[in-house]
């Protein structure tokens, strides 16, 4: 009799302590990091080697929008092995969430990988521009006072 309690009470206390674990992370970690947490699930969806991938670097960026909602934008450089089984050096990536306070809801609206390629860059440098991701992107979501904008110039 006293093993089918011990059974019985595992069988909900361990349940119940692992929601009530899920919840206080959930409420510790905060919008910011629920943004991060659903960029490294999408990141991870996009690479050919998912347990490879691994964040070289990362910024999280908040500000409230002119409807009050506060825009966290999750900016920095991802890595993974490619089909030869190396490292390939690095992708910068963005992505964007949406923490509504009004109505109570949290959304992350996009995650973005650098997709440019050689020829990409190669154009942006010769017309004194930069390359579509930067400007759609990471000029548009990963700027502020500690990260500027990026821009070229003949010399870079």
């Amino acid at each position: 009799m006293k093993i089918i309690k011990w059974i019985v009470i595992v069988i909900i206390a361990v349940p119940l302590a692992l929601v009530a674990f899920m919840y206080a992370r959930n409420k510790m970690v905060g919008p910011a990091g629920w943004a991060e947490d659903n960029t490294i699930k999408q990141l991870k969806g996009m690479m050919k080697d998912p347990d490879s991938m691994v964040i070289r670097s990362s910024f999280v960026l908040q500000r409230t929008n002119a409807d009050g909602n506060t825009e966290i934008s999750v900016c920095g450089i991802v890595d993974g092995k490619n089909a030869f089984g190396g490292y390939a050096g690095g992708t910068r990536f963005v992505s964007l969430s949406m923490d509504n306070k009004k109505i109570n809801t949290f959304d992350t609206i996009f995650v973005k990988i650098d997709e440019s390629t050689a020829s990409d860059r190669a154009l942006a440098k010769r017309v004194d521009s930069v390359t579509p991701f930067e400007h759609a992107y990471w000029n548009g979501n990963c700027v502020d006072e500690t990260h500027p904008m990026l821009v070229r110039t003949s010399e870079s």
